[in-house]
């Protein structure tokens, strides 16, 4: 997730302005780039960059990488707290307004990553893979190939723990760094407090949150996507280094601040099924528009709303929505951008002393200047981004009327947590308070029933889209979230019980269901997990159908695939980026091996 984009660090802002590297990435104008390609990926975010290392890594292949945004890597960039959405200078974020939300009675600010890398390059870096039994249940939702020992390769492959691990669970030798974060480097008392109080109500530790093996159920440290040198480890870093795309330039180029306009048909097809021939280009940097044909596939790599919004514009989506907008239609697919989910958060926050929150970075510059100094000489301190280093999970279904755990939840292994708690050492909501300490709970929705749209607004490509997520719109939403509320006070009453100087501060007016009903539709947030625009699953002509077959072919193409989270079936009870790259690494081995094959 990303975390609020209201706080603002001036010393951080002026960091970025002066840390620029001495390097020049060899990225690609329109004018530079062939006529035609083996595969153009389009999208080089979270997933796109992952897919366009592996398919260039055979000589043979030609490839194109299209990005909209630009490579923007400046040492600010790297440092984890810094290059953070709510921290950064904006070069790497694109921000949107949803439609209004009749419910929550306001629009919300949508946030997606704009440059090499994607969100992967904002975000706060968390690694979570999720539960097999969620990709189990992709699989049998007719999606086969996607169960968990299908899919857990492809985690493994780009994988690099850089901390202790059993060898049966996690990779050292990826080119994707995570760490783990130790209790010893909780970065703020509240944390520790956090950890004491969920096992004092029956929340047990879970040793490893991305082992199938451990508990599903319970308070968990975080792993994060950081190098060895303490560094953000995105997917830009990871996968499309300088040095591996200056050893790649013969057959991977990058064109950057370049937007996939339009798919184009091939005129004659022999075959049963529509084939793209390539792909309509446009930089503001270059006039006019550019034709680039694609000889094998097109990939479509643009994320939850830009690879919805490339797949209309091309005639391919909801028949009516097509006509009102005048685009000719190609392939009536009424699923295109339907479906549309994210995980709904709900902040409760508390006052605490200033030197227990991140916010005494802002208050105390000389406090900014010491975690630094503690970065630079010896890689620690809060600018690893110690926003949330921890998070609970647990099920409403195992909680009793005041939100406490009904009996051990060993007892209970196959229930599967349907909300998580993150404690932050900030308030967590769109709104937060900025002028005292503060310490709170983001009780987030893992599974929501409601589901949003992606619309056009014109068939001008440039004109925003119309992004509805229809939060609530689903009234069995309310119940979890009313529970996971309830067991935030129960944390919040052993942690007083424990000491710790805890002032309520945007907590409900009460705990019958009216209350926390209210609660729920004033203090809340999107926590930035887009999914599903694109779902992969049988096409059934309507909108709960799919976009994408097993083999992220579009429905009713031959070479044309999607593959980023817009591919998910729903949205899995995890964050979001190490699921996005492990359907990047599969659609990778699917594309090269289609090819060996012939």
């Amino acid at each position: 997730m990303m975390s609020a984009a209201h706080i603002n660090w001036s010393t951080g802002t002026l960091l970025h302005s002066i840390m620029w590297p001495f390097s020049c990435y060899p990225e690609l104008s329109l004018r530079d780039i062939s006529d035609e390609y083996d595969f153009i990926v389009v999208g080089g975010g979270t997933a796109g960059a992952a897919l366009a290392n592996r398919l260039s890594t055979q000589e043979a292949n030609k490839v194109l990488l299209i990005e909209r945004g630009s490579v923007a890597d400046n040492w600010a960039s790297r440092v984890p707290l810094l290059s953070a959405d709510f921290a950064s200078d904006g070069s790497r974020t694109r921000k949107v307004l949803s439609a209004p939300q009749d419910i929550l009675g306001r629009s919300l600010e949508l946030y997606t990553g704009s440059a090499l890398g994607g969100t992967s390059r904002i975000n706060q870096m968390l690694y979570g893979r999720g539960l097999p039994a969620e990709y189990n249940a992709w699989r049998d939702a007719g999606n086969p190939g996607w169960g968990w020992e299908d899919i857990k390769p492809y985690f493994l492959k780009s994988e690099r723990a850089l901390y202790p691990s059993d060898p049966s669970v996690h990779n050292t030798e990826g080119e994707w760094c995570n760490q783990a974060t130790e209790t010893d480097g909780l970065a703020f008392p509240g944390f520790l407090n956090v950890i004491e109080a969920s096992e004092n109500i029956g929340l047990p530790k879970i040793s490893d949150i991305n082992s199938p093996v451990h508990p599903a159920i319970g308070c968990g440290l975080l792993h994060f996507t950081r190098d060895k040198n303490q560094h953000r480890s995105s997917t830009y870093s990871a996968f499309l280094p300088m040095n591996l795309v200056l050893q790649r330039a013969s057959r991977l180029h990058i064109v950057t601040r370049t937007d996939a306009i339009k798919l184009t048909l091939k005129p004659d097809t022999s075959s049963d099924k529509l084939d793209v021939e390539g792909v309509i280009l446009s930089s503001s940097l270059y006039p006019g528009q550019r034709f680039v044909k694609a000889r094998k596939e097109v990939i479509i790599c643009a994320g939850p709303f830009g690879s919805p919004q490339l797949l209309m514009l091309s005639g391919i989506g909801p028949a009516l929505h097509l006509k009102e907008k005048g685009i000719t239609l190609v392939k009536d697919l009424p699923a295109v951008g339907s479906n549309l989910q994210d995980h709904f958060g709900v902040s409760v926050a508390f006052e605490v002393p200033m030197s227990h929150s991140l916010l005494s970075l802002q208050k105390r510059p000389w406090r900014f200047f010491i975690e630094l100094f503690k970065y630079l000489l010896f890689g620690t301190g809060m600018l690893l981004a110690p926003v949330l280093q921890m998070a609970l999970f647990a099920s409403s279904t195992l909680l009793d009327s005041g939100g406490l755990p009904k009996s051990p939840v060993e007892d209970k292994p196959d229930v599967l947590p349907d909300i998580e708690i993150m404690p932050m050492a900030y308030d967590s909501t769109d709104n937060p308070e900025m002028n005292r300490g503060m310490f709170s709970f983001l009780n987030v929705l893992l599974h929501p029933k409601s589901k949003g749209t992606v619309r056009l607004s014109s068939r001008n490509p440039s004109d925003p889209l119309i992004i509805d997520p229809q939060y609530l719109s689903n009234p069995a939403d309310y119940a979890p979230l009313r529970a996971s509320l309830k067991l935030t006070l129960r944390l919040r009453d052993r942690m007083l019980k424990q000491g710790y100087p805890l002032k309520d501060f945007g907590v409900p007016d009460g705990e019958d269901d009216a209350s926390l009903d209210k609660f729920i539709c004033k203090r809340n947030r999107t926590t930035y997990h887009y999914s599903s625009t694109c779902r992969m699953g049988p096409d059934n002509g309507k909108e709960d159908g799919g976009v994408v077959n097993e083999e992220l072919f579009v429905h009713g193409f031959g070479n044309l695939r999607v593959a980023d989270s817009s591919v998910f079936p729903w949205v899995l009870g995890t964050h979001l980026q190490a699921p996005a790259v492990a359907v990047a690494e599969k659609c990778a081995d699917m594309v090269l091996s289609r090819y060996q094959a012939v």
